[in-house]
């Protein structure tokens, strides 16, 4: 008989799920919206006939084997819980929750049931991570010891249209929306786990402009540039951080520390915008971007005057799914991944729970160090 999935939330990640799942085989037989329009789009795009409002009493009808969450992070502790009392294995987009006592509260509620909980940090899916991983493990730099990951999007919040990305009740904010990522890759590739952390968020505006109507992550930077906030005539209160620095001690796989130095920002821009980069005591790997088809890695060694290309094995670009994109890759296999294990095929490594816990946990304590003052205010 063919697995059956809810899927909740009607945006680019709800999109993401919905081709996720068909990919691995589960038939996604209705989504469930906030706002009528565009959900009955999203549902039209993809084929989708029944399209609900109310996700608790379509839960109860339908009992699907798999509930998948795709909205702002505010109602994913009530959608998890429910889902998981109805005994349905559950998928979460990142982040987990708005805060650490709501990621434990929902990891409490799948971890002992015999349900599976995946948590969608799917940048760890990326051929450069998957590589890099690969090269640390064979050693071919030493002992890590020193870890940077670093981002400038070029793309000032404050001239944006006003959504859920800046209110961080709603899961707004660069900590849960990119950080997320970083440290589930960083984790992944040094199979390790956090021993110590410290930190801080910044709010680089206290206000946003309100404009169109945002209802896909996408539509918001595709104003980039082009939506003037001048046109606004209201402009509401702002509270999601733009800018952060995590400092960490990673205790590695083979049991040593390292260090690890997170930083992104909205403001600015370099030649490598986006870079990973592992320094050993033999050599540094470096992570041009994570996303793109054309992504490089490069190495260098102590005994070396220049950085070499390093290419991406055949085995890890042949073994991931063909999708339309880097990104829907990436979702694809977290859910052929997370599919199997509730077939009953073996657990394979996807992120869980556990692991958005952590990342909670972590942002919890960067968010503590910020001192309440934004950059950026029209009053």
């Amino acid at each position: 008989m063919t697995m059956r999935a809810v899927v909740i939330g009607a945006g680019w990640a709800g999109e993401g799920h919905i081709i996720g799942l068909r990919d691995a085989g589960v038939e996604v037989v209705a989504l469930f919206g906030r706002t009528p329009e565009p959900t009955y789009q999203r549902a039209a795009q993809l084929g989708i006939t029944d399209v609900g409002f109310d996700w608790r009493a379509g839960l109860e009808e339908l009992r699907p084997e798999i509930v998948s969450i795709a909205t702002p992070a505010d109602s994913h502790r009530s959608i998890a819980e429910f889902a998981a009392e109805l005994g349905c294995h559950v998928v979460c987009e990142k982040p987990l929750a708005t805060n650490a006592a709501d990621a434990q509260a929902m990891r409490q509620a799948v971890e002992g049931t015999g349900l599976k909980h995946g948590y969608a940090a799917t940048g760890r899916y990326a051929p450069t991570i998957q590589q890099t991983r690969q090269l640390l493990a064979d050693g071919v730099i030493g002992r890590i010891r020193e870890i940077e990951s670093f981002a400038h999007l070029n793309v000032p919040m404050w001239r944006l249209p006003y959504c859920w990305v800046h209110r961080l009740e709603h899961g707004g904010g660069m900590l849960n929306n990119l950080f997320t990522h970083h440290l589930a890759q960083v984790l992944y590739v040094t199979q390790g786990a956090m021993h110590a952390v410290a930190g801080e968020a910044r709010v680089l505006s206290d206000q946003a402009p309100v404009g169109p109507a945002i209802h896909d992550f996408r539509q918001l930077f595709a104003l980039a540039g082009t939506w003037d906030p001048e046109q606004a005539k209201e402009w509401r209160a702002a509270n999601a951080d733009m800018a952060y620095t995590v400092t960490a001690e990673i205790r590695l796989g083979d049991g040593n520390l390292a260090n690890a130095l997170f930083r992104a920002s909205v403001l600015g821009s370099t030649p490598q915008p986006e870079f990973l980069v592992f320094h050993g005591e033999t050599g540094s790997v470096f992570m041009r971007g994570v996303w793109a088809e054309d992504d490089r890695i490069q190495r260098l060694m102590v005994s070396q005057q220049g950085w070499e290309e390093v290419p991406i094995a055949e085995a890890i670009t042949s073994g991931l799914p063909q999708a339309s994109n880097p990104l829907q890759r990436c979702w694809n296999q977290f859910f052929r991944e997370f599919v199997a294990d509730v077939k009953g095929e073996g657990y394979a490594g996807y992120p869980t729970f556990h692991d958005g816990y952590v990342a909670a946990a972590v942002i919890d304590i960067a968010r503590k160090g910020y001192d309440g003052k934004a950059l950026h205010s029209r009053e």
